[in-house]
């Protein structure tokens, strides 16, 4: 019995990894060198749109940072949109933004401090693993519980500035979703 169920589990694993291995394929092919593609935080949408972030080698064998991407199916092909700058309509629209999950924040006060939060969701994994990929690339996070949930976050920062460029190394090298925010001593236990 055991052993069919891994081989039930397995051919189910086969028929789904399909459009999976089409959509990173479809992605990789819009890469400098498509052999050399990485992705991370991938995961599907309600509407079946594949998202997530890809990175790979340039001429001089370098790799660029994360990017985000977003891959949506048409029948058997995939349309494929790779986000440049962090900003396209597009892939916010077919994968979501970040920004999206947080609250709304007034506008920032004279000495305000800020934080990169970090998106948490599905493909957050469990806590011991962003602390190790935080670490693994000298990012210093604190973690806080709030309403049974983990929160985890850079900072704080003293500018604005500072927490955006934070967040957009953190982006390049783990392509780890995360916003930033006002920092508030309040919310820090």
């Amino acid at each position: 019995m055991r052993k069919l169920m891994m081989v039930m589990a397995m051919l189910t694993l086969a028929g789904c990894g399909t459009a999976f291995e089409k959509a990173h394929e479809a992605v990789s092919q819009l890469l400098e060198n498509p052999k050399t593609a990485r992705f991370t935080n991938v995961r599907t949408t309600d509407q079946g749109n594949y998202c997530g972030q890809v990175k790979g080698k340039d001429a001089q064998g370098v790799y660029g940072p994360y990017r985000s991407y977003a891959a949506i199916p048409h029948g058997d092909r995939f349309e494929v949109v790779i986000d440049k700058d962090g900003n396209d309509p597009r892939v916010r629209e077919v994968c979501g933004s970040a920004e999206e999950l947080l609250p709304a924040v007034d506008a920032a006060e004279p000495g305000q401090r800020w934080e990169v939060r970090i998106v948490s969701g599905r493909n957050m994994g469990s806590v011991t693993d962003m602390a190790a990929r935080l670490v693994e690339n000298g990012f210093v996070a604190s973690f806080v519980q709030r309403d049974g949930q983990t929160i985890v976050y850079l900072g704080p920062f003293d500018s604005k500035a500072e927490a955006d460029k934070e967040r957009a190394r953190l982006m390049g090298s783990r392509g780890i979703e995360s916003v930033v925010m006002p920092f508030s001593e309040a919310d820090k236990p």
